[in-house]
Parts: C-alpha cells; structure tokens; sequence
C-alpha cells in the first residue's frame, strides 16, 4: 500500500478527478479503482490505458471500462 503523500497516489486522485468530470463514477467503481492501483506499476499503467483512450481533451471510456482496465493495471504487475 502506498503511503498517502506517495506522487503517484496523489497524481492518481487528480487523474480520477479528471475522469468524474467526463464519466461519472459511482462510489463502488471509484473505490474499485482505488484498491485494486496501489502500485506506482498499476498507476502508471492504467494512466497510460487512459491517454490511450483520450481523444484531444475528451476520454472515449465507459465507465465498465475504466473500472476493468484499472482491474486489468493491477493484475499486469
């Protein structure tokens, strides 16, 4: 688990932040992708899955989506 004041972690909370603007979460998928990116691995992969799926300033991702591929970040570490 990383430790609160981790950059990744905190990188990570401004990039979901980023996310709810254009996809809403609900409180059960944010939660999932908050326990399942606990590694500076599983962040930087799912942070490269989302610039992935970014046409210009607009996320093309369901929300379905962005909870697998976080899912998906963790198990590829």
């Amino acid at each position: 688990m990383l430790p609160r004041n981790n950059p990744y972690k905190k990188a990570l909370v401004k990039l979901l932040q980023s996310i709810e603007e254009q996809v809403p979460l609900t409180e059960e998928s944010y939660l999932t992708i908050r326990y399942h990116l606990e590694t500076e691995e599983a962040i930087v992969k799912f942070n490269n899955w989302v610039k992935s799926r970014l046409e210009g300033e607009k996320l093309n991702a369901t929300e379905v989506e962005i909870v697998r591929a976080a899912v998906q970040a963790s198990k590829a570490v």
